[in-house]
């Protein structure tokens, strides 16, 4: 034993080595996602056109003008497809960033879940191997055994999801679909946005597509429709539908160009102001929740749970106060990642909404660690 241990923490240390944090996941996604590679190069060569073959995209991005930045290309408009790449670049480093907390909560919950179903069984085990004694004896490992079954359930669900995320992680970071990922250090919570300082992306790009719009035919139908809501967050704390419909309608009257232009704009600013209060007030509470489930806690009921069963074997606790500490772990564990999760959607939603219209060429941050 004594000539295996420093091989074996030799292992454990090389493992520990190949963990990223999602800092790291959000920098080789923005040197070798195959799309931003793709059309960051034909952008590139606007107005000319590049001759590129095209590369095969195994997890395309979603994001909010996603075909509008098509478009865009196809129709040689550098300075419009510059500015949608500003918004594809936030949107997948967004996107990478909380696949990668969710990865790692998967991870975490099929771990701590296989975990107290393998020693649950062992209690299990225990109680058969002793002399019979009586009905309570019988009835307390039925209970044991029917414990279990949803640590099992839980298990076998995040397992199921931490595959479909490495799958797709690994399509965004420009791997392989079954290289090995390991992920740590994210689940924090994400640090206070940063102060709206010049002209956001949002605004630029719905002024450049008027403008687009007021030279076309069916001006007033093809660019009046414009809509501002949250994209990360999809569901939970901070959701909502996006506010539709014109805060500021067109008479039946004919009106120039530049009154338009103007009535459009104020539509769009109007709106926005109005997501951003709702992203604020999301943001503020998601940050709330959080912090009212510390790592502390989590780490606390834990111990808890090993006490519990050590108490349990020794006769010293009920199988209820035992199954109780068990499950309060595992649920306290998946409301915290939940919670840390919501609470970055919040964020990155915020910071989509008020992100500069001009970055520093060839960067973009989405709330860094401090």
């Amino acid at each position: 034993m004594k000539n295996f241990l420093p091989y074996f923490c030799m292992g454990l240390m090389a493992v520990s080595a190949l963990a990223q944090t999602s800092d790291e996941l959000v920098a080789e996604a923005m040197k070798n996602n195959p799309e931003l590679r793709f059309y960051t190069a034909q952008i590139e060569a606007l107005p000319k056109t590049a001759q590129l073959a095209s590369p095969r995209i195994p997890i395309p991005l979603d994001f909010p003008s996603r075909e509008k930045f098509r478009a865009a290309v196809l129709n040689l408009d550098k300075e419009l497809a510059e500015l949608y790449l500003a918004e594809f670049r936030f949107a997948l480093a967004g996107t990478v960033r909380l696949k990668a907390m969710e990865y790692q909560a998967a991870t975490e919950t099929a771990s701590s879940a296989n975990d107290l179903a393998g020693r649950t069984a062992a209690l299990v085990k225990m109680l058969e191997e002793r002399p019979a004694a009586g009905v309570a004896a019988v009835i307390e490992r039925r209970i044991l055994e029917g414990a279990s079954l949803p640590f099992i359930r839980t298990a076998a669900e995040e397992k199921v999801a931490k595959d479909l995320l490495r799958t797709e992680l690994n399509g965004l970071l420009g791997r392989k679909p079954n290289d090995e990922l390991s992920v740590n250090g994210s689940l924090v919570s994400p640090p206070q946005s940063p102060k709206p300082g010049t002209e956001a992306l949002v605004l630029k790009i719905r002024e450049a597509e008027i403008a687009r719009g007021l030279a076309g035919l069916d001006a007033a139908l093809d660019i009046e429709g414009f809509q501002v809501g949250p994209w990360f967050t999809k569901e939970g704390l901070g959701a909502n539908d996006p506010l539709s419909g014109m805060t500021i309608p067109g008479a039946t009257g004919g009106s120039g160009p530049a009154e338009r232009r103007k009535r459009l704009i104020e539509d769009a600013q109007m709106k926005l102001d109005r997501e951003l209060a709702i992203r604020r007030t999301a943001l503020e509470a998601s940050r709330e929740v959080a912090a009212a489930m510390p790592e502390t806690l989590i780490e606390n009921l834990k111990s808890a749970s090993d006490l519990a069963e050590r108490q349990y074997r020794v006769g010293a606790l009920g199988v209820n106060i035992l199954i109780e500490a068990h499950r309060e772990y595992l649920d306290a564990l998946e409301a915290r990642n939940q919670a840390v999760s919501q609470a970055w959607r919040n964020s990155l939603d915020l910071d989509l909404l008020t992100l500069p219209a001009k970055q520093p060429a060839g960067k973009i941050t989405v709330n860094p660690k401090p």
